[in-house]
Parts: C-alpha cells; sequence; structure tokens
C-alpha cells in the first residue's frame, strides 16, 4: 500500500501552517515521517512511541492525535489491518475525547479505508463521505483538502460514489503539483478514466501522475504502480509486450524501494499479460512466485488476490477442474467486493465449461450483486459470461441482448481509444472474441442479417479510419446489409463473406438480389492446415520440384472447394466469368481462392474473376476512390542493388528476371514511365517521384513478417539519405507515400502475406490501401521467377485491351494455366528441357485486393 506516502506532504504542511507544536516535536514528527516514508517501520514505531509520550507530557494533544493517526496509517501500509483498527479507534477516541475536530474526522476517514479493505464497503462509503464533507466543512489549507479527497476516492472504490467524490476533487487538481497527495490523486483520476474506457484521459492523467511523483525524492515506489497503470492502457490496445516492458520496471522500482506488496502487483500484471499472450506456463510461474512472496511475508490479502488470479489462469488455460478449486478457496477468503465479483465471474466460466449451467448461472448472478457498479472491463466480461451461459441454457434472445450491450460499449469505448492506428488495431484485436461469441449467437438465432453486419463490424475498422478523415465525424460507420447489397450492384459482383470460428465456419453470399447465410462444418485448425498444404507446406520449391517427379498434388485444393465453396454453390453466379468479390478471414487470408478444385476437376478461376478485399468497408473506400489522375503513367522498380544488409540475415542474390521484367513494364507504358533499376530504385527516388505516376510495379525481394514483433519491409537500394534512405522500405514506411487513387502490383515474393489479425492481413497490402492507392496486386507465396514473368505478361497484355483488375488478372491466371496442362512451359534440366506440371504453385498466387 502507499498510505504512508501519500500521507508527507500534507501533514508536513499540517506543522508548517500551525505551527502549534514545539519546534523540537516538530522537528521529531518530521524525522518520524521521513522514517515512514523510508519504510524503516521498526524505527518509525519507536519515534512513534517517544514522541506520542514527550507531546502528551507538553500537553500537545494535536500531535498526540497525528502521531496515533500516522500509526495507524502505517499498519495499513504493513498490511496489518486489526492494528490498524485498533490504533485509528484509540486515535479517534483521543480526538474526541479532546474536541480535536479535524483529527477526529481524518481517523474516521482512514477507518473507512480499513472497512473497505476488510469488506465492509457499504459502510465504508457512508463513513468516509461524511467525514470528507466534515473536513471540507472546516475550509482547510488546499494540501489537507486533498488528502481528505484522496483517502475518500480510495475508500469508495468501486462503489457508486467513486466518481462523485472524483468530480468533486478535480477543481483542486494542478498539473504542476509536486506533492504525494497531488500525485496520487492524479493517479487515481487516470485509474478511474481507465475504468470508463475514456483512454486518452485516461493516459493523460496518468501521465501527469507518472511525472508528479518522479518529481519527489523517495517518489519511486509509487511511480512503479502508475507504471502499471500505464501498462494497463497498453494492454486494453492489445500492446503487450509494451505492456509488459512498463510492468517488468514497475516491479524493478518497487523491488528496490522495498515496496514488496506493489510488486506483487507489478508480477501480478506480468502473469495476466502473458496469460494474454497464450503463455500460460510462464504466468503460472509468475503467480506460484508471488504467491511464495506473499505467503513468506504474511500479506495474506495478496496471497487470497494472487491465489484467485491463478486459478484464472489455470481457467485459461483449460485446467477446468484445478482452476475451479482455487477460485473457490479465493472466494471464500476474499472480502472485497470488487475481487469477489471477478471470481463469482471465473467460477461461474469453470461451471459452464464443465457443462453445469445452473450452477453457472447462479454464480454469473451472484457476481452481479457484489459489483453494482461495474467498470468497463467488468461489465463487458461480465455481460459475455452471461449470455454464453444463457445461450447453454436455451435462451438465445437473451444471450443476444447481452452481447449487443457488449458490442455497443465496445463501440463507444473505440471512439476513445489513444490515437494512431497501432493502439487502435490493437484495440479491435483485442474484442474480437466478444465479437465471435456475438456472430456465433446471432446465426443460432437465424439472424443471418444482424451476423454478417456484426463480421463486417468486426474487421478492418482500424485501416478503414486511416483511410477515410481521422475524425469522428470522417469516420464512416461499417455498412449494413443493403448498403452491402447496394456495393454488389454497383461493382457487378457477388460478395462472398467468411469469419472463421474455432469450431466452424460462417459464410454469406451477398448479391444484389439476396443474402444467404451458411455454417460450414469445417474449423480453424482444419482449414489452417489445408491452406498451409495449398501453398506447399512452406517450401514451394520442394512443392513444384515433387510435383515434377509425380505430378501436383491437388489434394488440399480439392479438400479447400470442397468445404468452403461447394456449400454455397446454389447462390453462385451461374455466368461464366462473373466477378466474385472474396472477403477473407482467418486462415483464408492467406489462400488464393482461384486453384480451389471443383469435383469436375474445374479450377474456380475458370468460372469467375476473383478479388479480395479484408472489409466491405475497406472494398467501398478503396473502389470509390478517384482513379489517379495520372494513371496512364507508370513508376517501375527493378531489381535494386546494391540491398542493404540486414544483420542476421544472408543478403538475397540479384534479381536479373525482375530487371527484364521491370524494363517489359516500363515500355508498356508508353505515355510516360520512370524505370528505376539497380542504384537508382531507392527509398528516396521512390519517395520523390511517384506522387507524379498512377501506377506503381515494384519487382525486388521482400521480407514479410507474420510476427507482431518485426516488421514487413520491401528490399530497395542502399541510399544516401541515411536511415530514411536505408533500402528497407517498411509497411509503416509505406503508409506514407502519397500514392492518390494509384494501383499498385507488387511482384515479390509473398506480398499479400502478413500477420493475420482482425484488421485482417497486417502487411504491404494494408499499408499501400492506407496509403492511397485504389488496387493492388500482390502474392501468396514465392513464385519462380519465369512463372512469375509469364503471368505479368498476361496481365499487362489483359489491361491494355481495356480489361478492369480482377479480369486482367483471371485472364493472365487462365492463359499460364492453359500452357501449363499444353506442356508448354519449360524449363532447363541440364542439357534437357522439361515441361512444368500444371501445379497451382505456378500461376495461383498472384490476388487483387482492392478495387475490382
Amino acid at each position: 500500500m502507499r498510505v504512508a506516502s501519500l500521507l508527507l506532504v500534507w501533514c508536513l504542511s499540517v506543522v508548517t501552517v500551525a505551527a502549534q507544536a514545539p519546534s523540537s516535536l516538530a522537528t521529531r514528527l518530521d524525522e518520524l515521517l521521513e522514517r515512514i516514508e523510508a519504510r524503516a517501520f521498526d524505527d518509525a514505531e519507536a519515534l512513534a512511541a517517544a514522541l506520542r509520550e514527550d507531546a502528551a507530557q507538553a500537553g500537545d494533544d494535536d500531535t498526540v492525535a497525528l502521531t496515533m493517526r500516522l500509526l495507524g496509517d502505517m499498519r495499513i501500509d504493513q498490511e496489518r489491518l486489526a492494528e490498524a483498527r485498533t490504533q485509528l479507534v484509540a486515535a479517534q477516541e483521543f480526538a474526541r475525547s479532546r474536541g480535536l475536530r479535524r483529527r477526529d474526522l481524518e481517523a474516521t476517514l482512514m477507518l473507512s479505508r480499513v472497512g473497505a479493505i476488510d469488506g465492509n464497503a457499504e459502510r465504508a462509503e457512508v463513513d468516509a463521505i461524511a467525514a470528507l464533507d466534515g473536513l471540507i466543512a472546516l475550509d482547510l489549507p488546499r494540501e489537507a483538502t486533498l488528502w481528505a479527497f484522496d483517502q475518500a476516492i480510495a475508500s469508495v472504490r468501486g462503489m457508486a460514489e467513486h466518481e462523485a467524490i472524483l468530480v468533486r476533487a478535480r477543481p483542486y487538481f494542478r498539473a504542476d503539483d509536486r506533492f504525494a497527495t497531488a500525485c496520487s490523486l492524479w493517479h487515481a483520476d487516470g485509474d478511474h478514466y481507465f475504468n470508463k474506457a475514456a483512454y486518452v484521459q485516461a493516459h493523460e492523467s496518468l501521465t501527469t501522475a507518472l511525472a508528479c511523483y518522479e518529481g519527489l525524492p523517495r517518489g519511486g515506489g509509487d511511480a512503479g504502480r502508475v507504471l502499471v497503470s500505464l501498462g494497463r492502457v497498453q494492454r486494453a490496445h492489445g500492446q503487450l509486450l509494451a505492456a509488459l516492458d512498463y510492468y517488468r520496471r514497475a516491479a524493478r522500482l518497487q523491488e528496490a524501494n522495498g515496496d514488496i506488496p506493489a510488486m506483487l502487483q507489478s508480477l501480478n500484471a506480468q502473469a495476466v499479460t502473458y496469460d494474454r499472450l497464450e503463455r500460460h506456463a510462464t504466468a503460472e510461474r509468475l503467480y506460484r512466485r508471488a504467491l511464495g512472496i506473499a505467503r513468506a511475508r504474511s500479506l495474506e490479502r495478496y496471497e487470497v488476490f494472487l491465489l484467485g488470479n491463478l486459478g484464472g489462469s489455470l481457467l485459461l488455460a483449460g485446467n477446468t477442474a484445478a482452476a475451479l478449486r482455487e477460485l473457490q478457496s479465493a472466494l471464500e477468503r476474499e472480502k472485497s467486493p470488487y475481487l469477489r465479483a471477478t471470481r463469482l465471474r471465473q467460477i461461474a466460466d469453470a461451471w459452464r465449461e464443465l457443462g453445469q449451467y445452473d450452477k453457472a448461472l447462479a454464480a454469473i448472478d451472484d457476481a452481479a450483486r457484489e459489483l453494482p457498479t461495474p467498470g468497463f472491463d467488468d461489465r463487458v466480461s461480465w455481460l459475455a459470461a452471461h449470455a454464453m451461459i444463457t445461450a447453454r441454457l436455451g435462451n438465445l434472445d437473451t444471450a443476444q441482448h447481452d452481447l449487443d450491450e457488449a458490442v455497443r460499449m465496445i463501440e463507444d469505448a473505440r471512439a476513445r481509444t489513444l490515437p494512431g492506428d497501432v493502439a487502435r488495431r490493437g484495440f479491435g484485436d483485442l474484442h474480437q472474441w466478444l465479437f465471435a461469441v456475438s456472430i456465433d449467437i446471432a446465426m443460432r438465432r437465424s439472424g443471418m442479417a444482424n451476423a454478417l453486419e456484426l463480421a463486417e463490424q468486426a474487421r478492418a475498422r482500424a485501416l478503414l479510419d486511416l483511410m477515410q478523415d481521422d475524425t469522428a465525424a470522417g469516420r464512416a460507420a461499417p455498412p449494413k446489409v443493403a448498403e452491402m447489397q447496394a456495393l454488389a450492384r454497383e461493382f457487378d459482383t457477388t460478395l462472398v463473406v467468411y469469419w472463421v470460428d474455432r469450431a466452424s465456419t460462417l459464410a454469406w453470399v451477398v448479391s444484389a438480389e439476396r443474402v444467404r447465410g451458411y455454417r460450414l462444418a469445417v474449423s480453424e485448425r482444419a482449414l489452417r492446415q489445408l491452406v498451409g498444404l495449398a501453398a506447399g507446406s512452406g517450401n514451394v520449391p520442394a512443392a513444384i520440384n515433387a510435383a515434377l517427379l509425380g505430378g501436383a498434388d491437388l489434394h488440399a485444393w480439392r479438400a479447400l472447394h470442397r468445404a468452403i465453396i461447394a456449400p454455397l454453390a446454389a447462390d453462385l453466379p451461374a455466368r461464366a466469368g462473373a466477378r466474385l468479390t472474396i472477403i477473407p478471414h482467418g486462415p483464408l487470408l492467406h489462400l488464393p481462392f482461384a486453384a480451389l478444385l471443383d469435383t469436375r476437376g474445374r479450377y474456380l478461376i475458370e468460372r469467375y474473376a476473383l478479388h479480395y478485399a479484408p472489409s466491405i468497408g475497406v472494398l467501398a473506400a478503396a473502389a470509390r476512390r478517384p482513379a489517379s489522375t495520372a494513371a496512364a503513367r507508370a513508376m517501375v522498380i527493378g531489381d535494386p542493388a546494391p540491398l542493404p544488409r540486414v544483420p542476421g540475415l544472408q543478403l538475397p542474390p540479384p534479381l536479373p528476371h525482375a530487371r527484364i521484367e521491370a524494363r517489359r513494364v516500363a515500355r508498356r507504358f508508353t505515355q510516360g514511365a520512370l524505370l528505376s533499376v539497380g542504384g537508382a530504385a531507392t527509398e528516396r527516388s521512390l519517395r520523390e517521384a511517384v506522387a507524379g505516376y498512377g501506377w506503381l510495379h515494384v519487382a525486388t525481394h521482400a521480407r514479410v513478417a507474420e510476427e507482431s514483433t518485426a516488421q514487413s519491409y520491401l528490399l530497395l537500394a542502399r541510399g544516401q539519405g541515411g536511415a530514411a534512405d536505408d533500402g528497407l522500405l517498411t509497411e509503416d514506411e509505406v503508409r506514407t507515400l502519397p500514392l492518390d487513387g494509384a494501383t499498385v502490383v507488387l511482384s515479390a515474393c509473398g506480398t499479400a502475406l502478413g500477420r493475420v489479425t482482425g484488421e485482417g492481413t497486417v502487411g504491404f497490402t494494408r499499408s499501400f490501401l492506407a496509403a492511397g492507392a485504389r488496387a493492388i496486386v500482390a502474392t501468396t507465396w514465392e513464385v519462380p521467377d519465369q512463372a512469375g514473368r509469364q503471368v505479368m505478361n498476361g496481365f499487362y497484355d489483359a489491361k491494355a485491351r481495356g480489361a478492369g483488375m480482377s479480369d486482367a488478372l483471371r485472364a493472365a491466371q487462365l492463359q499460364q494455366l492453359r500452357a501449363l496442362r499444353a506442356g508448354t512451359v519449360t524449363m532447363k534440366a541440364g542439357d534437357q528441357k522439361v515441361a512444368l506440371p500444371a501445379t497451382p504453385l505456378l500461376w495461383a498466387g498472384y490476388i487483387a485486393v482492392g478495387a475490382p
């Protein structure tokens, strides 16, 4: 606890302002406060006993009462609550017997804190408000008034009056204050805003609190508590590694300052984050370490808290029976209404996992009664838990009602996230699970249209913000079903929308005339395996060689068609060459649907023109962008050299075929083309020139990162412009390019790949769309040079005949497929020419994203 440090400046001000105690007593009181602040509790206790005796002999009743109350504060700091209560009652009685109204009210306020910690929240709330009102009526100095607010706020945390007291306190706040009570109030203000999902205000108040504590001589331990709160803000935006950094910094500060209770909270926060990262074994080790420290220090309240969180971790890890035992044990000993509500909710989840739905419902209802005024996270978690239980009991209407409220809360909170793409993207990813539950229940209620709208609401929202005016007024809401049908009519397409869940896959077919929804009997895991197999299990050259020796293995392509296309056949267009707009999800984001193979041996590309978008809203935003006025002029980049050296990675080989490809593409743009090859193909030249061209073609190496800690980049030539011209064009740097309405062709390996999130694929296609591109052609795997050059030739031939993006790519892929089937695509093997197999790996890897 931080009680002692919160009181120091206020107590010093009492001595200075009142000037009632003899100087020797005042000096000793200062020394007592310093010992408490330094957590030298044994010394402080001896000093307090002597000071109290001497003050009594001197007839200084105010110093006696203050010393008694400070000893009570110290006992709270030591987690010795029974002794704290005894000491504070004695201080209260002494103050009353001497007519010391102020000291009486202070002791009452501190007793309310003990009562709140001990589980008597309602009585504590009443007493704290009465004591606060009494102290304010005494017209105390500002610092003393702030102390009273701080103690009252701590006493009513989680109760109905918490916000009202904060509102009353805020007029006294000053950002340049540098004393402990002021720091604590800024911290409480930030935590309050966080619990309301007002993240910008939370971050501002917490940053002020951190600066305040860091400006104090002994503020390190309490600064650590603020770091934990700042880490929570990062965690709420899905920035789990950043949150861990905050928590580790906090634990180091707290250990150095001897603040063991606070250090336990930091270890707990780390464990919670590792659970979010699904590293449950690491989380369990941290919980058990913290539990050992709490038990060794006899910190019972923290022991019970950590025991409950360990149970929650075991529940997330799937060890439900063990989790239930720990949670029930913690609940029996827990006194905090907030934590009791949390444990009851977790117990409800455990009973649900065990199929005991009546017990689960009783527990979740008890949780609601324990915490009548929950914060944002608690309310959303309760609604989701209640919905999943009532759904299991067959009450789908109640479940959907709960989930609708939770989704509304998330949507409201989304408007209050921290600025920036990373924060908004992380916030969306963090709540994907809730949308998954809501979509599933909506489909089970035959709410096909509602489920489709929820699926659209859940995906690519941060990208849509980047593509629009970045203000609340400039952000369009996700489209409703009627708007989706209007888009299908406008773009002469049929939308095929997917949502992949753990146990099944949902699909919707949206045309101008009708909307149909399906639940497909294929799980996320099965799709991931099939998509991986179809794409050569991560080794395209080896898969092509295997196809040369034994024929193309088309099993996965057939299985994928059977799982995700065949069930929709009745609602797909009958017209040959009709357009399908694929809105993929989960593992399907890395799947080129062109190669899905039906029972008659026809690939999907032989029936339809295909293009893709991460969401229907993104499709509309991209397609409605005006095409560049310089659409007939191209900037073409090929075979950059010298390439940048990347630590830990072997320098990739030159790309002579890419240089040939670039020259051929440049010659096609008779109205003007800037050809950048070799040393001319730098980041600086790209940034300076690209705005003058409506077409960008890039043929180079790419590094695609599928982990959250790394960036994808296109390799360009090393330039002379420092870090901004280092030859590594990252996905973040791509977003800054002026590509208003441009078309982009990325003739590099795997440029349609990236980390799969609720945003879709976080990689190059997303960044180019955010930069203003209208349409993008990219690749889903490593395309061999010769095959890639032939597909590109066919694509540009079709474009020259006036075809749109999806039609041109279809024409190129069909041309390549026919040539492979005819055996006219060959390669040298020694002195012989060998016909390449008709495997999709040689023609299907290109996809068109954005405008059709």
